[in-house]
């Protein structure tokens, strides 16, 4: 079984993407305190987004808000917003609809590593949301997607354009116990090395 590894921020990962495909376009959802915006590099167009922002961004309401407005296409989408299933699994079907061909959403806190961490509402420090949830749902409903978590920062999954073979499972069944059982099937985790020869 994996070990969660923090070898690699979400910011390497998104940078990594832009390099390699020579993304110009980049959206993010759930900016903060800009930690992550400002990391990413080698960009024409940043926007964030964000409804209780800690710093200035360029839209702040909710993400919902801002699909509905949004008139833009984007190369490479971060979703780091509100840690709900439904909201993940929202925002992830949203972006979709905006990228660009050969574009690549991430999406941060897939893989937490403690139980609490994932329980909503939140109770402690460290949250993750149950992000996860979103992940395994699109793994079993979508066949025209390639999905990877790399297990490195809280998991941070990959998502583009490809194939792929829907995972059978309930949603009465999306519980810690079993994603501790299936995770590297549910998640389709890889390790940071995996995902370097990836985009090398």
């Amino acid at each position: 079984m994996l070990v969660a590894d923090d070898t690699m921020k979400r910011y390497d990962i998104i940078n990594a993407l832009i390099s390699k495909y020579d993304y110009k376009s980049y959206l993010e959802i759930g900016v903060q305190k800009r930690v992550n915006f400002e990391n990413v590099k080698n960009v024409a167009t940043k926007i964030g987004v964000d409804p209780e922002p800690k710093e200035p961004v360029d839209f702040e309401m909710t993400s919902d808000e801002f699909f509905r407005i949004n008139r833009n296409q984007f190369d490479i989408v971060f979703v780091d917003g509100l840690h709900h299933q439904d909201q993940v699994y929202k925002d992830i079907v949203n972006s979709l609809a905006i990228l660009n061909e050969n574009g690549t959403i991430v999406c941060h806190d897939c893989d937490p590593i403690e139980e609490v961490h994932q329980i909503v509402p939140r109770e402690c420090g460290t949250w993750n949301g149950d992000v996860w949830k979103a992940w395994v749902r699109l793994r079993s409903e979508r066949d025209d997607l390639e999905m990877n978590v790399i297990d490195t920062d809280y998991g941070c999954g990959v998502i583009r354009r490809g194939q792929q073979i829907p995972i059978s499972i309930k949603r009465s069944e999306l519980n810690w116990r079993n994603l501790q059982v299936h995770k590297e099937e549910w998640l389709s985790l890889i390790t940071v090395d995996e995902f370097l020869r990836q985009v090398s």
